[in-house]
């Protein structure tokens, strides 16, 4: 994969808006072995991939995520090396990606904790590598 990549294709972003859930997989210290594999749902806002962490800035992948900032995914049938950031917060974007999780989300008993302060909190955009 062509690591000077900063953004994803618009044939990647059509794999995240059609799948439900990528797996996370941020790398341990060691940057060549997982912290661990967690299925995870994920939104597109904006031609962005964004992923908010279950039990807030406590989440296992969320920590391993943010401690390593990079790791792999996969979507579909796809796998990608990523580089994960924390999102710059700001009422807008906040409310872009809750809004977008209630579109994708919908019906989906896990949605009102998703869209809570603590997962909101632990939003990660997810970026190629």
């Amino acid at each position: 994969m062509d690591t000077t990549k900063t953004q994803w294709t618009q044939a990647q972003l059509a794999t995240f808006l059609n799948n439900k859930t990528l797996t996370m997989k941020p790398y341990n210290p060691d940057m060549t072995t997982f912290e661990e594999e967690s299925p995870v749902w994920e939104v597109v806002v904006d031609g962005n991939v964004y992923s908010r962490g279950w039990n807030g800035d406590q989440t296992k992948w969320f920590m391993a995520a943010t401690a390593q900032n990079a790791g792999e995914i996969s979507v579909g049938d796809q796998d990608f090396t990523a580089r994960f950031e924390m999102v710059n917060h700001s009422a807008d974007l906040d409310a872009k990606i809750t809004a977008a999780y209630k579109a994708k989300y919908d019906g989906q008993n896990s949605l009102p904790k998703m869209i809570s302060a603590g997962p909101t909190y632990a939003t990660l955009h997810v970026l190629p590598r």
